[in-house]
């Protein structure tokens, strides 16, 4: 007997799935994350993915915008109260290597995988870097000085928060994430603050 869609049983099996997908892709990158490498991850056979997505290009999409709307809460929550844009900053790369450093696959799979792993008109795949641009032009920044949100200055940043996690991903440099937030923090404040 087929279970209903919202079943406890058919949830748990779907999110198992999910799971096995963000730790395949995550250490054995995407073109190895294969229909049979999932479902063997996920301890089910291939066919029971069909059954819950209609692809593994919806599954890796679902996944991917899942992920997205939970790194971008975690964000949200840690930044939210920050008023001064040096402490924002420093909130925002704290939330995301405490992300990094709690998940390592689920951040390797979200912001490590090129090409993305969905199309590119997603809304998704740009909700965090909004998010930051847009709490950014809400704070006031230091006398003598203005928010610096040009695309250049910003795609800079966003390659700052991703170095460490990625160096400590493919094994460069030592983790745990959290040891290199001040330094990131410091030098993102040096991108996006610019003296007038």
């Amino acid at each position: 007997m087929t279970q209903p869609s919202n079943s406890p049983t058919r949830i748990r099996t779907k999110q198992r799935l999910m799971d096995a997908m963000i730790k395949v892709v995550g250490t054995d990158g995407m073109e190895n994350a294969s229909v049979r490498a999932i479902a063997r991850e996920a301890g089910c056979n291939e066919a029971v993915l069909y059954h819950h997505f209609e692809n593994k290009n919806a599954m890796q999409e679902e996944v991917f915008v899942s992920l997205v709307l939970e790194l971008a809460e975690t964000r949200r929550e840690s930044a939210a109260r920050e008023t001064d844009p040096i402490q924002f900053i420093h909130s925002w790369v704290a939330a995301s290597y405490r992300f990094y450093d709690e998940r390592p696959n689920a951040f390797a799979f979200v912001l490590l995988t090129f090409p993305p792993v969905i199309p590119t008109e997603n809304a998704a795949l740009n909700a965090n870097s909004e998010l930051c641009a847009s709490c950014l032009r809400n704070i006031t920044p230091p006398e003598g000085y203005t928010i610096n949100l040009t695309e250049a200055s910003f795609s800079a940043f966003r390659g700052l928060l991703l170095g460490p996690p990625s160096d400590i991903h493919l094994g460069r440099i030592p983790g745990p994430a959290s040891n290199y937030v001040d330094e990131i923090a410091d030098l993102g404040a040096k991108v996006l603050l610019k003296p007038i």
